[in-house]
Formats: structure tokens, sequence, C-alpha cells
């Protein structure tokens, strides 16, 4: 079984990912600062791993984030 919050059967959740001014990214989930100051090189380990946002979505959020400087997901 799946320990990813995607898989989870609660209600729907928001995921924000923002991009500061000194490159590094701060993560919401459900309006609330989950972390901060993520490098770029830890990102696919914290969508991908802890939220279950891999391949296309990964690369569909990070290409929103770099575009616009945040995006937010419902999943």
């Amino acid at each position: 079984m799946s320990r990813a919050l995607k898989d989870s059967t609660n209600k729907k959740r928001t995921l924000e990912l923002v991009k500061r001014d000194d490159g590094a990214f701060d993560l919401f989930a459900n309006q609330t600062l989950d972390r901060s100051a993520i490098q770029e090189q830890w990102l696919p380990e914290e969508l991908c791993v802890r939220f279950g946002l891999c391949s296309e979505e990964y690369r569909s959020i990070l290409c929103d984030v770099q575009r616009n400087g945040r995006t937010t997901r419902l999943f």
C-alpha cells in the first residue's frame, strides 16, 4: 500500500509551491507552510515521495512554478 498522501482516501487537499527570490521553494499543504527553503535538487523527493506527484505531474508543477513563481494543485 502506498503511503503517499495522494493515495489517501481522505478529502482533497491543496498543495502550493512558491519559488522564493533566492531560488529555493516553499511548500504549503492546505494553506499551511509545510516545508521552507527547499532546494530544487530536493523537490522530486518532496513532491513525488511525500505527495505522490511524479513524472508528468511533477514536470507540470515545476514548469508552472518556473513560469509564474507559484502553483496550486488539488491532490
